[in-house]
């Protein structure tokens, strides 16, 4: 395979959405992990949780996002360079 070839580009791209994608999955564990008291009781406490792992969720999501595109771009920016 050479290096600036279809198929190394593929391979790239399918990597930085594999990362994302574990980020993403890894935010949504814990965000729940953390809003799961909310469920089953009513209190200060776990409406407290409820909001981190609701925070988490959220910020996980941008993240990922954010650094998907980040490198995304960075990708193709050097590929049209060579």
């Amino acid at each position: 395979m050479d290096i600036n070839s279809k198929e190394h580009q593929q391979l790239i791209v399918r990597s930085i959405l594999k990362i994302s994608i574990k980020t993403m999955t890894l935010g949504l564990v814990i965000g729940l992990i953390l809003m799961a008291p909310s469920f089953v009781r009513e209190n200060a406490f776990s409406q407290g949780l409820f909001w981190v792992g609701f925070s988490v969720l959220v910020v996980s999501i941008v993240y990922a996002l954010g650094v998907a595109f980040k490198k995304y771009r960075m990708v193709r920016s050097s590929f049209n360079n060579i």
